[in-house]
């Protein structure tokens, strides 16, 4: 299966899941990847935000540009994606984390564009990445350096810029 087959799957997928319906109402997009599709880095995220969904890119935000400093302190090639593609809402039309269930929905399809992709190191960014990965792979059957971080808008709230802790990870999975 190629890169473009599952893509199209996961938007096939997200149109028969009622995240869709987020999607309409705020005039956003599928939020499926961006940058590298066989890259070394895999930066796996939570799920779009309000700008993400605008632009219909993962890590595009606020947030993504703590991410993108990141990345640009040696990383060429590498790749964003999230456990869910489409904004989580709640009642009140604000961002809340993705359910069990929701990420359960899409973790197939994550799955295979994971194994398509076939990075060289797993970045999980935030708790739900994290969980989504431990539920999800068993380690050595994948044979890949993984890392987890927290999520860049935890460092925003802190007034920190997390760049201390993504060198010191960067530093363990590469050694």
């Amino acid at each position: 299966m190629e890169i473009e087959e599952i893509k199209e799957e996961i938007i096939k997928a997200s149109k028969n899941h009622e995240l869709y319906n987020n999607v309409l109402k705020t005039k956003g997009n599928i939020v499926i990847n961006r940058g590298s599709e066989k890259p070394d880095f895999l930066f796996i995220g939570e799920a779009p935000g309000f700008t993400e969904n605008k632009m219909g890119l993962p890590f595009v935000g606020r947030s993504g540009k703590i991410l993108d400093m990141w990345i640009s302190t040696g990383i060429k090639n590498y790749g964003v994606i999230n456990t869910v593609p489409m904004i989580p809402l709640d009642k009140d039309g604000k961002i809340r984390p993705p359910t069990k269930e929701e990420i359960n929905y899409f973790r197939p399809l994550i799955n295979k564009l994971i194994k398509i992709m076939n990075p060289g190191y797993i970045i999980c960014v935030g708790k739900s990445a994290s969980n989504f990965l431990n539920e999800n792979f068993r380690l050595c059957e994948w044979n890949k350096n993984v890392g987890f971080i927290y999520h860049p808008s935890f460092y925003l709230r802190n007034g920190a810029d997390g760049m201390n802790d993504f060198k010191k990870l960067m530093e363990k999975i590469q050694n």
